[in-house]
């Protein structure tokens, strides 16, 4: 038997992340196990699916056990992204996954093994550090400092930054699970140019938005309205416009500059504020960006702050089938609780218990992301998708 872990968002899964999940096995893997992001996802935005959904459709084209990556993790930074992740694949104990698969555009697992470890040395740099208050993007920076033309160009990648956090964190927590780089295939990340039928997910996402056929592109179309979220935008803007300052500085990276940067702008700026883009356009600047305001956003509005990224406590199953049950049948020194009752999870600790709260805020605001009236649903009651 031969565990790997996959690490991934499937918003929405799509052709690629089926050909991941291909080569994966093609490699040696027998079972495959994937750590899948909730209800928010890392753009500071809401998943266009339900998490069950796509966690069956995953179990329908390769993935053998699905595990819930939730808030706050899911929609932080890659760090955090990667950190979580892995956390919860390293729970399973030493021994149980040995392989960690990703797509990324450069497949030269040496050569990213370099940059991570170069990236570990530069994320204490003064350099570094210097060229982020002058706005210069994190990736940017990094790659600047590295000084080494062809670490350069790998960290100037999007996909290969998110395999070096998944590099890194493996040295941290799961040194015994080998990394393996599967070259992404067809359409670059946010590309609008579909490829040999693999699209990227943000242009997949945009068809859904705008109402228009993506059957090409996945393997299984949504069957629900999607969850947008411009449709909570008067709800989001409400929260920006009216939080007080101590939640404004509670918010995770929020210094104090970017707390008052945050309070002014909608005091100086409301005239011209009627969206939540709106106030992103005139919050962002050199420092800061979109994506990082994004996310500074969604953290306000479901109630995230600096203290909620300790180690994930729990593991909480949302799909398995029969090879998904021997992966926990050969797992024999977890160090992490593994369930499908949230109910019983979140009694497991403090920590537990806020983690389970903030997904389910998540989940609140993914339901309120539609056009007509939101359908509330019991996040208690849900049933895990079983498969054989």
């Amino acid at each position: 038997m031969k565990i790997a872990a996959v690490i991934a968002e499937y918003n929405p899964f799509h052709n690629g992340h089926k050909h991941q999940l291909a080569e994966t096995r093609r490699f040696g893997a027998t079972h495959i196990v994937v750590i899948m992001s909730g209800a928010a996802v890392q753009r500071g935005d809401v998943a266009v699916a339900d998490k069950f959904f796509r966690a069956q459709t995953a179990l329908e084209n390769g993935a053998d056990l699905v595990i819930e990556l939730p808030c706050p993790y899911s929609c932080s930074s890659a760090e955090r992204f990667a950190r979580g992740g892995v956390q919860l694949l390293a729970g399973l104990g030493e021994g149980g996954v040995t392989m960690l698969s990703f797509g990324c555009e450069d497949a030269d697992i040496t050569l990213l093994k370099k940059a991570a470890e170069i990236s570990a040395e530069l994320d204490d740099s003064e350099y570094v550090r210097n060229m982020l208050e002058n706005g210069v993007p994190y990736p940017a920076a990094v790659a600047s400092a590295a000084g080494i033309p062809a670490i350069r160009a790998v960290l100037d990648k999007p996909n290969n930054m998110l395999a070096i956090e998944y590099i890194k964190a493996l040295g941290k927590y799961a040194q015994w699970v080998e990394p393996f780089a599967v070259a992404r295939k067809g359409a670059d990340h946010d590309s609008a140019s579909p490829t040999d039928g693999i699209a990227s997910a943000s242009y997949i996402r945009e068809l859904i938005g705008a109402g228009e056929d993506h059957s090409a592109f996945v393997p299984k179309i949504l069957q629900d309205e999607p969850f947008l979220i411009k449709n909570a935008d008067k709800s989001l803007l409400l929260k920006i416009m009216t939080a007080s300052a101590a939640e404004i500085q509670r918010l995770p990276d929020m210094s104090a500059h970017l707390a008052r940067r945050f309070v002014n702008t909608r005091e100086t700026k409301c005239e011209v504020i009627r969206s939540v883009d709106d106030f992103a356009a005139q919050f962002k600047h050199k420092a800061v960006t979109l994506a990082r305001v994004r996310r500074m956003i969604l953290y306000l509005a479901l109630g995230v702050t600096s203290h909620d990224f300790f180690d994930v406590p729990y593991g909480r199953v949302l799909a398995l089938n029969e090879r998904g049950r021997e992966i926990f049948a050969a797992c024999k020194n977890n160090t992490l609780e593994y369930g499908t009752s949230l109910a019983s999870l979140e009694k497991l600790s403090a920590r537990a218990a806020r983690i389970s709260e903030l997904e389910r805020n998540a989940v609140t605001l993914q339901q309120m992301c539609v056009s007509g009236r939101a359908e509330f649903r019991n996040e208690y009651r849900r049933k895990i998708v079983l498969s054989r």
